[in-house]
């Protein structure tokens, strides 16, 4: 074991040494880059690499389609980083799904700050959606990474040590539905939980979905023109569905009927 291990480490100095050179001049180490006869000096620390390397290879072909070689290839590391850092692809993958989730957290926790002083229910609601879509705009490989972890039942999201949790925006949104209950624009009762879930189908499909109804319906859905309008319509598609007045107009309609 005590051979292996210095073989390993022999082997690892040597490709340092391979992919570095050592300016006399100035003294500094510079990396090599493919350029030719460029030399440029890395400053990504490795395990950032390693990151940006798994989250690109994981959302294109999900866990079971990438080989830690090729997350190491990409991001040009030696193998034993990998392990040296997360302990294992798992926990590598683990630490990707946290990273994209912790991402759209911090616009979540953004739109939170926006909305803590007293604002009109109706465009709280509006921006929230308006929020979604473009996070899912901006981060398509969340988009994908979401549905591989959907496929496979969501195995990787429970055995987070970090669990994700969508209780702030339960709360957040509680608060903009007790506001448009009270203000008399919103209907009493409604469960935070669905009105999140009906949120989040009417943003996500528009990606998730893209190529599919893109090719079916013969329109461009990555157009910022029509994405727009997307946006605009889910957020009247929703407050339909949770206005009081609306409510009231329907519940007269069928009675007419």
């Amino acid at each position: 074991a005590r051979l292996r291990e210095k073989i390993i480490d022999s082997e690892w100095v040597a490709w340092q040494l391979q992919i570095m050179d050592f300016s006399h001049k100035s003294n500094q180490i510079v990396t090599q880059t493919p350029e030719a006869g460029k030399r440029k000096k890395d400053t990504t620390p490795v395990r950032s690499r390693l990151l940006d390397s798994a989250l690109v290879l994981f959302a294109k072909h999900g866990y079971d389609g990438v080989a830690v070689d090729e997350i190491v290839a990409r991001a040009k590391a030696n193998k034993r980083m990998v392990y040296h850092y997360f302990g294992s692809k798992e926990a590598l993958y683990g630490e990707v799904l946290r990273m994209v989730y912790d991402e759209l957290e911090d616009i979540e926790t953004a739109l939170f700050a926006a909305h803590a002083a007293a604002q009109d229910p109706l465009q709280a609601m509006e921006q929230t959606v308006s929020a979604y879509f473009s996070f899912l705009q901006a981060h398509p490989r969340f988009v994908r990474l979401l549905l591989w972890e959907n496929l496979n039942e969501g195995r990787h999201l429970k055995k987070l040590e970090r669990p994700v949790t969508k209780n702030p925006v339960l709360t957040h949104l509680t608060r903009i539905l007790k506001a448009g209950e009270k203000s008399g624009r919103f209907r009493e009762g409604l469960d935070p939980r669905n009105v999140f879930i009906s949120l989040i189908g009417l943003c996500l499909v528009y990606f998730s979905n893209r190529y599919t109804l893109g090719s079916t319906l013969e329109v461009n859905l990555s157009s910022k023109t029509f994405l727009a309008e997307a946006a605009k319509h889910s957020s009247e598609i929703l407050l339909h569905g949770i206005s009081l007045a609306e409510r009231g107009r329907h519940s007269i309609q069928g009675h007419a009927h």
